[in-house]
């Protein structure tokens, strides 16, 4: 492990108030002795750089190692992007807090579609980070599954799909689990991490359980769960153990239940609701950010305020990268702790 490694697993160890801290003091420090405006090479990690001209009204480098030109914004969500990061702040406050594309175009007066692309953008950049992509469950931990309605939102019925158009709160066709409901598998360790991704239009098999769980849970897990036979697979992937909540006495049901999970189900749904159905396409960007903000909603979006505060009142450009990296990778430290 490299010193860089262990520096950044000390401060994801460190609370918001000891980041706020570090990074207030770190600002200063710059300030003080006049540190460079140069950031880094975002392809090589090289310091070797120098300015060439502006793009877009922002200041250009070129990396002499490499021979790559790069701004500021360069491999961060604001790249390619006109919109000014005071905008970017807003509709990441906008996304993390659960309001409607539409509702968040009319608030900054920016077209659906610019801000769908922002959104999305956003989306993906969640689901890259390790610490919303990278869930572990652990300790005591409930798995189920839930079924959503296909959805083709923003898409025509054409030939390659069997089924009528229906109108939004329509139910399915068929009675029961068809092939119009999406599976979605999802985990929650109690008063911990929660997890959930699509996989199917039926129930999930062994194998599609040993796809989605592999590597996000860890060993010496108590894993409940109900009948669902391949579930027995768990055990495979990591060193767990599987309990059947469906064959518990009554007296240690108090115990043995499965309903944080069925809670993390409801506030999926509601969610899905709210936004009036997602494509089927999109379901796993939407489920990480339904992993990420359960429970933990308020906490987030102060955490993304603070530090795009920061940004905005720090002068140089390498302290800048700084808060805003700090927005991405270090304030998810508690995202999932009550």
């Amino acid at each position: 492990m490299t010193s860089q490694d262990l520096l950044i697993a000390r401060i994801k160890q460190l609370s918001e108030e000891e980041i706020s801290t570090l990074l207030n003091a770190t600002s200063v420090m710059l300030e003080k002795h006049g540190a460079s405006s140069k950031p880094d090479c975002p392809y090589c990690g090289s310091q070797n750089i120098i300015r060439y001209g502006h793009k877009c009204s922002k200041q250009r480098f070129l990396c002499r190692d490499c021979g790559r030109t790069f701004t500021t914004t360069t491999h961060t969500v604001m790249s390619h992007s006109h919109f000014p990061p005071e905008v970017w702040a807003e509709v990441i406050e906008d996304t993390l807090h659960g309001n409607s594309i539409d509702y968040t175009a009319r608030r900054l007066g920016l077209y659906h579609q610019a801000t769908f692309d922002m959104r999305h953008k956003i989306l993906m950049a969640l689901k890259q980070m390790p610490e919303t992509g990278n869930i572990c469950l652990g300790e005591v931990s409930e798995l189920d599954e839930t079924f959503v309605l296909d959805c083709y939102k923003g898409k025509p019925l054409d030939g390659d799909i069997s089924r009528k158009p229906r109108k939004h709160g329509a139910k399915a066709e068929k009675r029961g689990i068809s092939s119009e409901y999406i599976c979605i598998c999802s985990g929650i360790q109690r008063n911990g991490a929660a997890y959930a991704a699509a996989v199917n239009r039926a129930k999930p098999d062994a194998e599609e359980l040993r796809a989605v769980f592999t590597g996000h849970i860890a060993d010496a897990t108590l894993i409940l769960c109900d009948g669902l036979r391949s579930y027995n697979i768990l055990p495979t992937i990591a060193d767990c153990a599987v309990k059947d909540c469906s064959k518990m006495a009554e007296d240690e049901k108090c115990f043995y239940h499965l309903n944080t999970v069925n809670g993390f189900h409801s506030f999926i749904k509601s969610r899905y609701h709210f936004y009036r159905g997602v494509a089927t396409k999109y379901l796993n960007r939407y489920n990480t950010l339904f992993s990420a903000a359960y429970r933990n909603v308020a906490s987030l979006i102060k955490q993304v305020r603070h530090c795009w505060r920061l940004a905005g009142s720090i002068t140089t450009i390498a302290t800048k990268r700084l808060a805003k990296s700090a927005c991405w990778r270090f304030n998810f430290n508690n995202l999932f702790t009550d």
